[in-house]
């Protein structure tokens, strides 16, 4: 599917204080859900406008309308258990780098969703919020929209085993995810029959695959790293089975920018490009390249002619501007990489590429250091200006 935009951004954007006040008193208990509803419907009233003024495309809610970039998805669904901050550090795969990192650091994880039953699709998790963002916006534009989800492997990496599902439920991570797929074709037909025309799927499981680290410590757990990797790239690909017609799906395969911008995930692409390339059924593809610890633009020679790629070379981390012509550069290399796999010329090998900031701003709520509304701003235009220039015809 044709890419919809060359200039993007992944999502999520810098919470006003007062939203981030009012999720705290909620989850304080200090007020109620209408109450919170009323400040995240504020704050996106708010950040819709500025990305219109602006001319940021695509048009988000900035996910103001959930606790986490994860969340709002699998809790909502039958057969699921949520558990909050306090949940016990043995629910968890200690090997998992998120995991592992956070304990490290004396944090918590944020919210787990646990498989209690079988998995049922009751009503949507998310057609409230899409509703709710179609009214900020013409009718005219909710093509230009685009709604976040949660991948279906997520949590399945983070927990201990045994943990994921009860073996009395599920004999087996196929019947897992068979069952989990269900519900994301639902959710995606239900999305696009309410008018959504693209949907973007954060996965930083996929990730971790580059870190020999987390290689090693699956391994010291018992666990085959390749057929794991398997396991789960059959699940975003059963997800996936009988979306809609003219519904944009893309994947973005994020290395973690957690709290004051920690990361979880280094190494380069190059040890999975190939089979996620060449395997998963998305349009698109949002790789981070915004450091050296994402390696080179080679891995990008497996890329289908069929498929797109959106370069993350813009930090969401630190407020310091990127140069305009090195960004530019870098989309020429790439460009050029991806031309010689395909056998193509580089202007054809561009109406594949886009380009976006490597992550989203605030994907937990918290943002970087010296990170603000107006420096985010400067760095979504900084994006459109790049791609108007190497883009004139197709903004």
């Amino acid at each position: 599917m044709r890419l919809p935009f060359h200039g993007e951004h992944i999502g999520s954007l810098l919470r006003p204080d007062y939203l981030q006040e009012a999720k705290a008193d909620h989850k304080a208990g200090k007020i109620s859900d209408a109450q919170l509803e009323e400040a995240e419907h504020k704050a996106i009233k708010h950040i819709v406008s500025r990305q219109q003024e602006a001319g940021v495309r695509p048009i988000c809610s900035g996910e103001y309308d959930r606790m986490v970039y994860f969340s709002g998805f699998f809790e909502k669904l039958g057969g699921f258990e949520e558990y909050g901050e306090d949940a016990p550090w043995d629910i968890y795969r200690l090997s998992a780098p998120p995991i592992k990192a956070l304990k490290e650091a004396g944090l918590r994880y944020p919210m787990a969703a646990v498989c209690t039953g079988k998995i049922e699709y009751k009503e949507s998790p998310y057609l409230k919020h899409w509703e709710y963002l179609k009214t900020q916006v013409p009718e005219a534009q909710w093509g230009e929209c685009k709604f976040t989800m949660p991948p279906p492997p997520y949590f399945h990496l983070r927990l201990a085993e045994g943990k994921c599902y009860p073996k009395e439920v599920y004999g087996s991570d196929e019947e897992f995810f068979g069952d989990l797929a269900k519900a994301y074709q639902q959710e995606f037909k239900t999305l696009h029959k309410a008018g959504l025309k693209s949907v973007q799927l954060d996965d930083p499981t996929l990730a971790y695959f580059c870190s020999t680290d987390m290689l090693e410590s699956l391994k010291k757990d018992g666990v085959d790293p390749d057929k794991l990797f398997d396991t789960y790239l059959k699940a975003h690909n059963m997800a996936l089975e009988n979306r809609p017609g003219g519904l944009h799906v893309g994947l973005h395969i994020c290395r973690g920018n957690f709290s004051k911008s920690m990361h979880f995930s280094e190494g380069s692409y190059e040890a999975i490009a190939e089979r996620f390339f060449k395997t998963l059924n998305y349009d698109t593809f949002y790789l981070e390249y915004d450091n050296p610890r994402s390696g080179g633009f080679e891995p990008l020679r497996f890329l289908p002619s069929n498929k797109n790629v959106v370069l993350g070379v813009v930090s969401t981390k630190v407020p310091e501007m990127e140069d305009h012509t090195e960004i530019k550069n870098k989309i020429l290399q790439a460009a050029d990489i991806i031309a010689k796999g395909q056998g193509k010329t580089r202007e054809e090998a561009l109406q594949q590429i886009g380009i976006s900031p490597q992550c989203g701003f605030a994907s937990v709520g918290i943002g970087g250091q010296g990170m603000n509304e107006e420096v985010m701003f400067k760095k979504l235009k900084l994006v459109q200006n790049v791609a108007n220039e190497i883009w004139p015809d197709r903004k």
